[in-house]
């Protein structure tokens, strides 16, 4: 197997591994360039060249969630279940989270458990009383998507709301 072949089948192992919930290892200080010097070293690999692939990767899944993300409140907007007003409001909330997200994560690696359960408290409050303030349905408020790190899909997101379904 050439070293092109190599590169492909580890990242898409890793690809695997992450849809299955190994990939939220960076949540456990496992970031994705140690993720390539593994890769890297076990293949022999150049490290460039894996860390391009996983960052590819990350910005697909990243469009690909976001682009779900927008159908599903259209898909609400034409069901008559979300006016267009609501979900222009809800893609504005979203992606001005995600922007918070990465600022969100490092300040809560510092806290204890108990403060980042307040923080994580605080943060569902506010979405909550923005929603209110805002005419929205909670339930279409998605702030999981984008985290990258396995959140958002099937459950609770970062920051409390629900996922749509």
């Amino acid at each position: 197997m050439n070293k092109k072949n190599l590169l492909v089948a580890a990242v898409a192992s890793v690809g695997i591994a992450s849809v299955i919930g190994i990939g939220a290892a960076s949540a456990h200080g496992i970031n994705g360039s140690s993720l390539a010097d593994k890769i890297a070293t076990k293949f022999n690999l150049n490290k460039s060249d894996v860390q391009q692939v996983i960052d590819q990767n990350k910005q697909d899944n990243q469009a690909q969630m976001e682009a779900n993300y927008e159908q599903k409140l259209q898909d609400a907007v034409s069901s008559g279940k979300l006016t267009t007003e609501q979900k222009d409001k809800l893609i504005a909330k979203h992606k001005q989270l995600i922007a918070a997200n990465q600022t969100n994560r490092q300040d809560l690696k510092v806290k204890t458990p108990a403060e980042r359960k307040s923080s994580m408290d605080a943060k569902k409050a506010e979405l909550t009383q923005w929603a209110k303030d805002n005419n929205v349905p909670i339930e279409y408020l998605n702030p999981g998507l984008g985290g990258g790190h396995g959140r958002g899909h099937g459950g609770m997101g970062m920051m409390g709301a629900p996922d749509i379904k």
